[in-house]
C-alpha cells in the first residue's frame, strides 16, 4: 500500500498535477522552503503517516530531508484521484 501511494504521488508530482493551497505557500515561506524544496520531498521521502479520519479523503505525510533538516508536506487526491493537493508544509523541529 505505502509503495502503491509513493507512486501516485510521485506520478502526480512528476506530470505536474498538483496544486499548492495558500496556506501551504506560506508555511513554506515562512519555514524558507522553496517549490523546488517541496517537489524534492515529494519526489524521494517516504511516507510518514497516513490520516483516514477525514470525509474529505486520506491525507498523507511524506518527509524528507534538506540541508540536515527533516520537512514534513501534508497532501492528499481531490476527489477525482487525479490532482494531489498540497494542505502544508513545514520543517519538522
Amino acid at each position: 500500500m505505502n509503495k502503491h501511494i509513493l507512486r501516485r504521488i510521485r506520478q502526480a508530482v512528476s506530470s505536474r498535477r498538483y496544486q499548492m493551497t495558500d496556506h501551504a505557500l506560506e508555511e513554506a515561506d515562512a519555514d524558507d522552503l522553496t517549490l523546488e524544496d517541496i517537489r524534492n520531498v515529494l519526489l524521494t521521502g517516504d511516507l510518514e503517516a497516513t490520516y483516514t479520519d477525514d470525509p474529505r479523503g486520506p491525507r498523507y505525510v511524506i518527509r524528507g530531508y534538506m540541508n540536515e533538516n527533516q520537512i514534513d508536506v501534508v497532501c492528499r487526491f481531490r476527489s477525482d484521484h487525479v490532482l494531489l493537493i498540497v494542505i502544508t508544509v513545514y520543517v519538522v523541529d
